[in-house]
């Protein structure tokens, strides 16, 4: 037997994000761009851009800010707070699957 775990941040009942959207949020600010993170990540830039404005309506929270293309193109670059919601997140999960793991094995040796 094997366990999978999900774990999301909820505000009020709504989900603020998860793994798929904090690896959004970790691609945009890599990449500079949405465009190219939601290509990366095989999505649309209108799913990817509703992601965004989900998880900052729900959370209170401006995680990107953008700049509207044109000769220099445009880009997109994570807030802030933004990056600092992303690494306080990152540290949480880190090692966290590894812990359920253990849990799990010890509880049903």
């Amino acid at each position: 037997m094997n366990i999978k775990s999900k774990v999301w941040v909820e505000m009020d009942g709504e989900v603020v994000v998860g793994n798929g959207k904090i690896s959004l949020l970790k691609m945009i600010d890599e990449m500079g761009s949405i465009q190219r993170a939601a290509d990366k990540m095989g999505m649309s830039y209108r799913h990817a851009w509703g992601f965004i404005q989900k998880i900052e309506k729900r959370s209170g929270i401006r995680f990107v800010d953008t700049q509207i293309g044109g000769k220099d193109g445009g880009g997109a670059q994570l807030t802030l707070q933004g990056k600092d919601f992303l690494k306080k997140y990152l540290t949480f999960r880190d090692g966290l699957d590894d812990m359920i793991e253990k849990k799990f094995k010890a509880a049903f040796k």
